[in-house]
């Protein structure tokens, strides 16, 4: 079956290796947009405050892509293991952002903007870095994780 779905991924954006896409990341993506624009704008906040958690499936369901449905359908065929560490790191980016948000509002009311800024920088940097992993699982090159592994490639 995982051999049907490669041949009808051609013209989307759904990796034929893992059969997940990149487009899901553009719920977090703009969650990273606001924290970078929150130093500068802190009344931004409540955007983030604003912002909700959507699941791959929901995500898909709701956009207007021409394969949605397609992405939907090939996610119950995704690996386990690649589908393990997908919805691992899915879940860390929701805690950050989750924590963030907890963390953040009290910080914007206090007079204290490097404080604030600082807090702001590393939630942004943190997302984005889990943004990054989560591409490298959907593109299948998350493989090399530990420093034993990298270390034997030289």
């Amino acid at each position: 079956m995982f051999e049907q779905y490669r041949t009808r991924l051609a013209g989307t954006t759904i990796d034929e290796a893992t059969l997940l896409s990149t487009d899901y990341f553009n719920t977090f993506n703009e969650v990273a947009m606001l924290l970078g624009m929150l130093p500068e704008m802190p009344e931004m906040i409540g955007d983030i405050d604003a912002w909700h958690f959507r699941t791959y499936e929901q995500h898909f369901a709701e956009s207007c892509l021409p394969f949605a449905a397609l992405a939907i359908e090939a996610y119950a065929h995704v690996p386990p293991a690649i589908r393990g560490r997908f919805e691992e790191t899915i879940a860390e980016m929701h805690d950050t952002v989750d924590e963030a948000r907890g963390a953040l509002g009290p910080l914007a009311a206090k007079a204290d903007p490097d404080r604030f800024k600082l807090s702001v920088l590393a939630y942004a940097a943190r997302l984005k870095g889990l943004i990054d992993t989560g591409s490298s699982i959907v593109h299948g090159t998350d493989q090399i994780s530990d420093q034993s592994a990298i270390d034997a490639m030289f």
